[in-house]
């Protein structure tokens, strides 16, 4: 039996399949955000040092003195959080990925004058592409309590959330399909297993196959989805109707 997080999660994907606004997708993000129990959540690209942020902004849920704030300052140079999702795609708690960060004066000055407006702790998904495509999904409040399965949830719905906005924005998601179409009917199968939460090792003994074998297929299968680990290669797949 499904459990109240996975529902929340598939009836967020379901929810974001039927809305042809940003204004829609921020509310189903709202829910999910309070589900979780987080004060603010924010998806944006990552800039490279001498651009502004402001073009980047996706979906903005923050306090508006915070968000008018950061973007007048371009605090994302100093911002601890960008500075580790630039390093890894994986996501992450601030509370556990910073203290083994070297912070330095700029960022832990930024960090108390964000605690101001109880951004105090988050949980952050990176989005990388192979083409070197940069972005973040952040969640914040003053303190979080997620457990693992949350932290997989959370991160599938970030990446959803993501690519739909993206696509609200640019009009379409053909891109995605037509990657999908390059994908063979192992590699499909590979996806499908694993999006039910099967190791490589899991589904070598279901195909009768390697698991380095599945690990390689999967590879490729991420290779020509633009995605860089086998949670965004779920979701792009989820996206362009390849598993259900």
């Amino acid at each position: 039996m499904r459990s109240q997080i996975a529902n929340t999660m598939f009836d967020f994907i379901e929810a974001l399949e039927k809305i042809t606004s940003e204004e829609q997708a921020f509310v189903e993000l709202r829910k999910v955000a309070d589900f979780f129990g987080f004060d603010s959540f924010a998806i944006s690209g990552i800039p490279e040092p001498h651009e502004r942020i402001d073009p980047y902004v996706l979906l903005n849920g923050w306090p508006e003195e915070w968000a008018t704030r950061y973007m007048a300052k371009q605090y994302f140079t100093v911002d601890p959080v960008i500075q580790r999702t630039i390093l890894s795609d994986n996501a992450f708690v601030w509370e556990d990925a910073l203290k083994h960060m070297n912070i330095g004066k700029s960022g832990l000055n930024f960090m108390n004058e964000a605690r101001e407006f109880n951004f105090i702790n988050g949980f952050s998904v990176p989005i990388h592409s192979l083409m070197g495509f940069r972005a973040i999904v952040t969640f914040a409040s003053d303190r979080i309590d997620l457990s693992s399965e949350a932290r997989g949830a959370l991160h599938m719905i970030s990446i959803y959330a993501h690519n739909k906005i993206k696509e609200l924005k640019t009009g379409g998601k053909q891109v995605v399909f037509d990657s999908g179409r390059h994908l063979t009917l192992r590699e499909r199968e590979c996806i499908s297993w694993c999006s039910e939460g099967k190791t490589a090792w899991e589904i070598s003994a279901i195909l009768g196959i390697s698991e380095r074998t599945v690990a390689h297929i999967l590879e490729n299968a991420q290779r020509k989805m633009n995605t860089t680990n086998r949670t965004h290669l779920i979701a792009e797949s989820l996206r362009a109707g390849l598993i259900r």
